[in-house]
């Protein structure tokens, strides 16, 4: 679906809220899991604690220091302290044990500290037959430790996805807008050539046969039709009024202006034909309906690529709606592409710039509140293109 451009910020923004979300699920997540097994560690530890308060009161020293140094090996790093809370041993810190004896106590106290600021509170032990107690402090897990810095690094992943995101979207807007200006321009330089060029050749008729009042009457048509596109494109970028208006004559309008245009004696007719009732009222903007029913047909005429076909409009009362169907027995639009086709700067012309549909689709969708799409289109059968507007 294309975005409209008023919409921009609007992306912009819950793009923003849905990258903080998912950085806050990921964190709340993360933490829950973390605050879990630091739950479970303390459990263990405990049960740790309790096997070595036994091997205390057995006074079995070697299997107590076997114990005590492979308490935390291979779980967390732990530290033992006295009743004062001065660290007397440790283990699952190679730092402190590679350290001299003050360094080693100081940097002990500081993880002390750090350890129990992050939550983890010591499990005390006491003996109270030989007047003993001590605390046992442990620190995260390395499986906690990784879970702790998980959340920094989804918030480097999505912020850059986020940018990845944001950058495209500005080029691709970027790019859509500088094709529909280029795009405008030319169409504009087109909607004005023919009956420039026509009122040039009708002035040097004149100058020539000045009595011809047919000329005159020429003249009239090509400054009406000049008119026509001046307001044309004044009230595509403003708020078109609606009125009240028969449909057939507005089908009528665009047929002849199409037909006044189609190839001459080239051995490969085109006929249009046009289904409408003549009771058919609708309220729409004359002016911008009628172009986009001739950028409608022309397509169709330019779908039969120079060869004998059939092209036309029928128009029906569904209900509150307004259906027309613009068909043609062309070359078809293959089925991948027809999302594409009502973009702007879509075109399969070598020197088209994609902006005929694209204009129509605003007329229908924006102007008149409708809508506008592909019902069919293959080589065999051609295209049928379908909008409706509320009556």
């Amino acid at each position: 679906m294309r975005l409209p451009y008023r919409l921009a910020g609007s992306f912009k923004g819950l793009l923003f809220v849905l990258a903080v979300a998912t950085v806050l699920a990921v964190m709340i997540y993360t933490e829950s899991m973390v605050s879990d097994l630091r739950d479970s560690s303390r459990r263990f530890l405990t049960l740790k604690v309790e096997r070595f308060k036994m091997l205390l009161v057995q006074g079995d020293d070697e299997a107590l220091n076997s114990y005590l140094s492979g308490m935390a090996e291979k779980d967390f790093p732990l530290i033992v302290t006295d009743a004062e809370h001065q660290p007397i041993s440790w283990s699952g810190l190679n730092e402190l044990d590679e350290a001299p004896d003050d360094e080693a106590l100081e940097k002990a106290k500081h993880f002390i500290a750090e350890w129990s600021k992050s939550g983890n509170e010591p499990v005390p032990i006491e003996i109270p037959e030989f007047g003993l107690k001590f605390y046992f402090y442990y620190g995260d897990s390395e499986q906690i430790r990784r879970l702790r810095v998980m959340p920094y690094v989804e918030v480097v992943i999505v912020s850059i996805l986020v940018l990845i995101g944001y950058l495209g979207f500005r080029s691709i807007k970027r790019s859509e807008e500088r094709m529909v200006w280029v795009g405008m321009a030319r169409e504009t330089a087109h909607q004005l050539g023919t009956p420039l060029t026509s009122l040039y050749g009708w002035v040097e008729l004149q100058a020539e046969k000045p009595e011809d009042t047919q000329v005159q009457i020429e003249i009239k048509k090509d400054l009406e039709r000049l008119r026509i596109i001046a307001d044309r494109f004044n009230r595509i970028g403003s708020q078109a009024p609606l009125k009240s208006e028969k449909l057939q004559p507005i089908i009528k309008e665009a047929v002849e202006y199409i037909e006044r245009r189609l190839p001459r004696h080239t051995g490969s007719e085109v006929s249009i034909s046009i289904q409408a009732n003549e009771d058919i009222e609708v309220k729409v903007n004359k002016t911008l309906l009628e172009w986009a029913l001739e950028n409608l047909l022309k397509n169709g005429v330019e779908a039969l690529q120079g060869k004998a076909g059939r092209v036309g409009l029928k128009a029906s009362v569904h209900g509150s709606k307004l259906t027309v169907d613009a068909f043609d027995s062309g070359c078809g639009i293959p089925r991948r592409q027809w999302r594409n086709i009502f973009r702007p700067g879509y075109t399969t012309k070598e020197r088209g710039w994609g902006l005929g549909l694209s204009l129509t689709r605003r007329i229908i969708e924006d102007v008149h509140k409708g809508r506008i799409w592909i019902v069919s289109s293959n080589p065999e059968s051609g295209t049928v293109i379908r909008m409706q507007i509320p009556l």
